[in-house]
Formats: C-alpha cells, sequence, structure tokens
C-alpha cells in the first residue's frame, strides 16, 4: 500500500481535560509492574464482551479498565462480574468527550502509566504476527528491547457469508468463527498531520457503502495505534487513529472488528437517531440508507477471503514482522 499525499483527516477529537466519572467496583488495584492493561469505551456491547475480554486474556492482559457510557442490556451487570474489570460509569455526552477519548485519556494517565496499554473498542480483537505461538507478554518485551514505544494497527473488517440479519451470533460464541471472512484488498494510504502520520482506507465498508458517492468527507479511516508504552501526558488524538509521537515498531498487527453481527441495523438505527458519532453520525445515517433498501444484506463476494493465520495476514501485506 503506497501512501498518496493529502487527503483528509477528521478534526482533532480529543478533548484534554478531567470529566467525572464514577468509579462501580471496588477490587483492589495492585501496583504490579509488567501488567499489560486494557482499556475499553463501551456502549451497550453485552452482545461482544464475553469473547473480547476471552481473547485478551488468552493473549496476556492482566485487567481491563472500562468506561461504560449509558449501557442498558446488561453491559454493567457482565462487567461487574468478572474479577479483573475495573469499571467506571461516564454520563456525558460520547460527543462531548471526544468519541471516548476524553476518558480513556483519563483512565490511562490514572492506571495506564509504565504499562504497555491496549486501547480498543468492544468489537476489535488484536492481532499481531506469529499470535498463535507468542503471548502478547513476550511481543511487548520485544518491543522493550527495541526502545519502541507504540505499535501502529490495521483495522480489518470481518463479516460472515450469510445475511446482515441472519448471522447468528449470540454472546460468548467466538467472533471470529461467526464472521471469518474479509476483504484482501484494495487498501491504499494517505499522509496526514497528525501521528503516525499516515490513514488507512478501504475495504468492505467503502465497498459496500459507496462513502465516495455520499456527502461524507471521506470513508471511515480504518488504522489505529492501540498498543502503547503509556507515559503520563500522553494523549490519543482524532480519536484513536493518531496519538503522541512516540518511536513506533517496524512490526505491524491487526484489529479484527466486529460490527457486522446481527445487531447491526438495530445500532445503526440508533446511532443514527443519536448523533454522537463523527459529523453527527452521518457514517451510521449512509449505512441506515442502504440497510433500508436491502437488510438481507451479505457483504461477502467472489474477491472475499478466510482468515485463516497470522501469517496469511503477513503475506498479504495487510501486517508486518
Amino acid at each position: 500500500m503506497e501512501p498518496e499525499v493529502g487527503g483528509s483527516s477528521p478534526p482533532n477529537c480529543t478533548i484534554r481535560q478531567t470529566l467525572p466519572m464514577r468509579r462501580l467496583d471496588s477490587r483492589p488495584i495492585p501496583s504490579t509492574p509488567g501488567e499489560i492493561r486494557a482499556f475499553l469505551p463501551v456502549r451497550n456491547e453485552a452482545l461482544r464482551l464475553p469473547d473480547n475480554l476471552n481473547h485478551h486474556r488468552g493473549l496476556g492482559v492482566s485487567r481491563f479498565f472500562v468506561a461504560d457510557n449509558g449501557s442498558v442490556d446488561g453491559t454493567l451487570e457482565f462487567l461487574l462480574a468478572q474479577p479483573d474489570v475495573h469499571l467506571f460509569r461516564a454520563d456525558q455526552s460520547f460527543a462531548a468527550s471526544g468519541f471516548g477519548m476524553a476518558w480513556m485519556n483519563q483512565l490511562l494517565d490514572e492506571y495506564g502509566c509504565g504499562h504497555w496499554t491496549l486501547t480498543v473498542d468492544a468489537d476489535e480483537l488484536l492481532i499481531y504476527p506469529g499470535i498463535e505461538t507468542v503471548p502478547l507478554t513476550r511481543v511487548c518485551t520485544h518491543l522493550d528491547h527495541l526502545g519502541a514505544q507504540g505499535m501502529f494497527c490495521m483495522l480489518l473488517d470481518m463479516y460472515a457469508d450469510r445475511p446482515l440479519n441472519d448471522v447468528g451470533y449470540r454472546a460468548g460464541d467466538s467472533l471470529l468463527a461467526a464472521c471469518p471472512w474479509f476483504d484482501p484488498a484494495p487498501y491504499r494510504t494517505v499522509q496526514v498531520h497528525a501521528f503516525p502520520h499516515i490513514q488507512i482506507y478501504g475495504g468492505v465498508r467503502e465497498r459496500i457503502f459507496h462513502f465516495s458517492a455520499s456527502p461524507a468527507p471521506h470513508p471511515p479511516t480504518i488504522s489505529k495505534v492501540p498498543l502503547v508504552k503509556w507515559t503520563r501526558g500522553m494523549q490519543f488524538t482524532n480519536c484513536t487513529h493518531a496519538v503522541s509521537p512516540m518511536p513506533l515498531a517496524q512490526m505491524t498487527g491487526v484489529l479484527l472488528h466486529f460490527k457486522f453481527l446481527d445487531d447491526f441495523y438495530q445500532r445503526v438505527q440508533v446511532e443514527a437517531a443519536r448523533g454522537e458519532h463523527y459529523a453527527d453520525g452521518l457514517e451510521y445515517k449512509i449505512y441506515a440508507q442502504l440497510l433500508a433498501q436491502n437488510p438481507a444484506l451479505t457483504l461477502r463476494d467472489q474477491n472475499s477471503a478466510r482468515l485463516q493465520s497470522s501469517r496469511q495476514l503477513v503475506e498479504m501485506g495487510l501486517m508486518a514482522i
């Protein structure tokens, strides 16, 4: 993927301020060096959270810090029952919080300093070269030895070979087993001002939802820097698509993105109406328009690939060793 010069970048959506968050759990938070800590903003994510937590526990994440923004679907009850989760209630507007980044920056400064941290959404699973045999703890140790402080990742939209309204996913199932397909190409990188100075576009959302023919200024950005050795004063900017400058690893990873489950149609209706996402929820309004015409939309086509291994993604050029 050769970078293009220029291109639009979403406006800075970080709000560097202290916002009131009420802690809901009473579990001790030990000052254990070497812990990998995950940070998640969530709202009504009871469907995806069980597999998300299990996946990242399996990689070596020790504990999770979650900012919940008004869930009413059982998310709070589920998280409070998890012994490695520390739960905070954030009642402010999602848009006014910089799309959750004010909460994440605040929690990272308070609980992430000196740790390798993983900041992801509930529908994202981190993978990296050699994940089948190499735990994340070894990856982080290796990055420490190299002097790297972060790892760049592409966001890879995953989907099923069934209609969107009939995926058949249930909480606790494997997200990857339900949605093992992805677009292997085309993708493009665009040079931008914000660090790490590139953003990636393309994939199934651009292919299916025709952002170029819509009033959206650009399709969804599909690149992030989720794995960071946090130091106080760092901040995510432009949501998690950009971050304070730091030495990045040559190795890159992928965030498997599981947006397209059975609840997609309902979530699109809710978020299009709420208008709390970027550009007053414009992305969700674009989804809603096409889904109104075809709620049984199927995303897989003759060019789709089934995920087999991390090596496959390296060979496709979607990850780097």
